[in-house]
């Protein structure tokens, strides 16, 4: 009797649960997400479906069972906790790992998903731990795993990111890399496709949990949201999900050089770095998104965008997992010993914002100091070898780093001219808030697109495209173009 009463109890309260969230009925359910978390969410280019990934899939069961329409908004990671805490979203979703930090003022969803990073080497290696992973070279695919702790904690030789597990095979084959982090997922399709000619050592390199997020005050959302996940992890859903999302990680086809006229032109990038790649209502757009459409026709291949951390832009290209880097890329000659540039199409001078009351006046005012950038950037480069910074700050795009500022989070930001200006502006329309610029003049820089070291036949296009566009006058019509529309999106993109 005290076993039928409990059940009755237990359905009674998901009844109640989820009736409670029915006063919200066909309200829009919004979703923030960030378009690089591959195979959570994922920018797919197609106008109808936007995103897909196990995030989406997820929302849209939640959205089913609660009745209301889901709606999606791209964001840059960061953005989603702002969002929510602003109550300006719903539901924050990109394979967002469940940690002290990220659960920090926010409400987070029971596990929907774990993740493996396991060590893969070629049977017979001579590596047998994780510490021999030093001397290594070590491919990764891009999405499926943990780069920044491998770059990070293991430190290898070098990391190769790639974007399809064939690529990883290949690098194998050609013995370009002498061990792989994969998701334990991946790994096992890796080993099963390649006849067991490899194997996973010892014990995994990292174990994640993710979920979704809310804001505090939204206990029953949340109550809501963990009924469905624990549903769906029952009927075998969400396992089906996370399957069909890895599978489809491979479904890029790699890059192999000048002869695959009709195979498609893939172009990485970064989506948050306006003028020349920005995000409006869930699409890509920009400068450089328009220049590569062009580029893409003049080599007679579909064009396909994969958004990706700007840390593996170039690693992307370098490898030849991608045909073309963009956004806003600084031709340095360190860079150009990788790989192979276009003619210029912009330039850009570097400036260093600090808040209106700060007393820094030169360079010198700052060394020490805490100094914000986007990583994997030259204005990184700058902070730690010009303004010899006690501490750099990571950031994922302009607006986040004039908010650490304003929040006194660091005590200068560096970024290029056009991204520190319209950031700044923009957050001062949005909320009155202001910056100052130091008025120093530090050397100009010029952007170009990236390609692989031989791909002179995408070079060649490139070129001949900015030419063209640089005659009629087009360069500085579409600087201006996507600079008026970045001033007019909200924080959202909308």
């Amino acid at each position: 009797m005290k076993k039928l009463f409990c059940l009755f109890a237990i359905l009674f309260l998901g009844i109640t649960i989820l009736t409670s969230c029915s006063n919200d009925k066909d309200k829009p359910l919004i979703v923030a997400c960030a378009a690089s978390t591959s195979p959570y969410c994922n920018y797919t280019g197609d106008n109808n479906a936007p995103v897909a990934g196990i995030d989406i899939d997820l929302v849209n069961e939640i959205g089913k069972e609660l009745g209301r329409p889901v709606q999606i908004k791209f964001v840059p990671f960061q953005y989603i906790f702002t969002l929510i805490s602003r109550e300006e979203a719903d539901i924050g979703a990109a394979g967002i790992t469940i940690t002290p930090e990220h659960s920090e003022g926010v409400l987070i969803s029971s596990p929907y998903d774990t993740s493996s990073q396991v060590i893969v080497v070629p049977n017979g290696s001579a590596i047998k731990n994780e510490s021999a992973l030093k001397t290594a070279r070590v491919a990764v695919q891009e999405g499926a795993s943990d780069i920044e702790l491998l770059r990070e904690t293991v430190k290898p030789e070098a990391v190769l990111p790639f974007l399809t597990l064939e690529e990883v095979n290949a690098a194998f084959e050609n013995r370009r890399a002498d061990a792989a982090v994969l998701d334990a997922m991946q790994a096992d399709s890796l080993i099963k496709e390649n006849k067991d000619k490899y194997k996973i050592l010892g014990k995994p390199l990292s174990r994640h949990q993710y979920g979704l997020v809310f804001n505090k005050e939204k206990t029953k959302l949340a109550a809501a949201a963990n009924e469905v996940i624990e549903k769906l992890k029952a009927d075998g859903t969400l396992r089906k999900s996370r399957a069909e999302h890895f599978d489809a990680l491979n479904t890029i086809p790699p890059a192999r050089g000048n002869e695959d006229e009709g195979k498609p032109f893939i172009v990485c990038l970064e989506s948050s770095f306006a003028p020349f790649v920005l995000m409006n209502k869930n699409q890509l757009a920009g400068m450089d998104i328009e220049i590569a459409k062009e580029i893409a026709s003049e080599m007679k291949r579909p064009l396909r965008f994969k958004i990706v951390p700007f840390t593996e832009v170039l690693p992307l290209v370098e490898n030849g997992s991608a045909d073309m880097g963009a956004s806003g890329i600084s031709i340095t000659p360190e860079r150009e010993k990788a790989v192979l540039f276009s003619q210029p199409y912009a330039k850009t001078l570097r400036r260093v914002l600090v808040n209106t009351d700060a007393a820094y006046a030169k360079l010198d005012d700052l060394k020490g100091k805490v100094i914000g950038a986007k990583k994997g950037t030259k204005s990184e480069d700058f902070a730690v070898d010009k303004l010899q910074a006690e501490k750099t700050v990571h950031f994922d795009n302009a607006m986040q780093g004039i908010l650490g500022l304003l929040e006194h989070k660091i005590d200068a930001y560096v970024d290029d001219d056009g991204e520190a200006d319209l950031a700044s502006e923009k957050i001062a329309s949005l909320d009155g808030r202001k910056v100052k610029m130091l008025d120093i003049t530090i050397p100009l820089e010029e952007y170009g697109f990236a390609f692989q070291i031989n791909n002179t036949l995408a070079k060649a296009a490139a070129d001949k495209v900015i030419d063209t566009k640089r005659l009629r006058g087009e360069i500085n019509a579409l600087f201006r173009k996507y600079t008026s529309i970045y001033m007019t999106l909200d924080m959202d993109n909308r």
